[in-house]
């Protein structure tokens, strides 16, 4: 028999290691971010992070975090905000996803065999060809004309490409994603989004006629813009039709954010939640509910006003303005709770062949085919649609 001491003893030793043994589990339960990297269709390879959420039922969703920047000023999700913002949002049940465009932060390998052979790439990028190479990093300061951040939307459907994969290994849910964008990042998302409700799957048995599927964009839960900007680098894009095609013939829900005393921001989020609403933008429309009572898309479509301030983007994420509480309990999670469960479904990109079904009855277009492993953007088609 033990003695009283020695049985005291192992009561301890065992309770000091059951403490160990918990403190272990709560860190192996700790949440933060994990450094990821993935390529883009045209060779580049862009340097993100991936905040693992473990959401369940209607938070089950996937935050697509998309940065602001400048060409001559550089920028990107080391800048203020946006890692609050994540864990923020990670800390709610929300999976996100934040990178930086290509030649910006850390995202500046390409693969030198398919970058330099791509067009756009050989046109707008200076080279520095040393002992007859090409470059295998490139930098936003080499960009030579404004107009190449039109095909920056190449890296937003490379993010998209890489949560599908991330959703077949179980690691996310890409059936139910929030895009949430800043400045430039915000406009190129809205292109983004356009894109995804052109985009249909091929269901058809491979070899046999096309037989599409739903848009892309049916993924798209909603999208909050901070300080959405009007054009890129190099001029007007077509920003009213991509809201309009999103918002208002698919019907997905966007808020429009900007400081009291930003003119033009605020000019742009009620013109953009016109395009969508109408009457103006008008945000307490009979048409936020349907005939049984029920919130529609309207009720989460507008304009946002945040506090007196004339900051823009990023920005507006200091904490004294409220903007990511806002964000995060004032409208997504409502957005959530008042939207139907999106459950994952196996992707299969690579194996899946796409097509543009676009309006007026033109001719479908091909957009990827079997074996490719991230789809790319028809610039053209939707910057002139």
């Amino acid at each position: 028999m033990c003695s009283l001491s020695r049985l005291r003893t192992l009561m301890l030793g065992c309770a000091v290691l059951m403490t160990l043994i918990s403190v272990g589990s709560t860190r192996g339960q700790e949440k933060g971010s994990n450094d990821v990297e993935f390529k883009t269709s045209d060779g580049v390879t862009l340097a993100g992070k991936l905040y693992a959420g473990g959401g369940t039922g209607k938070r089950d969703a996937t935050v697509l975090l998309i940065p602001n920047f400048s060409l001559k000023n550089g920028g990107g999700i080391a800048e203020e905000g946006y890692d609050s913002l994540a864990k923020a949002l990670q800390k709610e049940g929300y999976t996100v996803l934040s990178f930086d465009f290509r030649g910006f932060g850390e995202s500046t390998a390409v693969d030198k065999d398919v970058f330099w052979k791509q067009p756009h790439n050989l046109t707008n990028v200076r080279k520095r060809v040393i002992a007859g190479k090409y470059p295998e990093k490139i930098d936003h300061k080499d960009f030579t004309k404004p107009s190449y951040v039109q095909y920056f939307v190449n890296d937003i459907a490379a993010a998209k490409a890489f949560l599908d994969q991330a959703n077949d290994n179980k690691k996310c849910n890409s059936s139910n994603v929030v895009v949430i964008g800043a400045g430039y990042g915000a406009t190129l998302g809205a292109m983004w989004i356009a894109n995804e409700c052109r985009r249909r799957k091929d269901l058809a048995i491979l070899g046999g006629p096309p037989m599409l599927g739903d848009i892309e964009g049916k993924d798209i839960t909603g999208a909050v813009w901070l300080s959405l900007s009007p054009t890129l680098p190099g001029g007007a894009v077509p920003l009213t039709k991509w809201i309009a095609e999103a918002g208002k013939t698919h019907k997905i829900p966007m808020a429009f954010i900007h400081g009291k005393n930003d003119g033009t921001s605020a000019t742009v989020a009620q013109k953009m939640s016109a395009a969508i609403r109408g009457k103006e933008g008008n945000k307490d429309d009979k048409d936020d509910k349907d005939k049984f009572g029920k919130k529609t898309h309207f009720a989460y479509t507008g304009a946002k006003e945040i506090a007196d301030t004339k900051l823009v983007g990023n920005k507006l994420l200091q904490s004294a303005l409220g903007t990511e509480n806002w964000i995060i309990k004032g409208y997504l999670n409502k957005l959530m709770d008042d939207r139907p469960v999106k459950l994952p479904t196996e992707r299969k990109i690579e194996m899946s062949r796409f097509y543009y079904a676009r309006p007026n009855g033109a001719p479908l277009k091909i957009n990827k085919l079997h074996g490719v492993k991230v789809p790319s953007v028809d610039v053209p088609l939707m910057m002139f649609p």
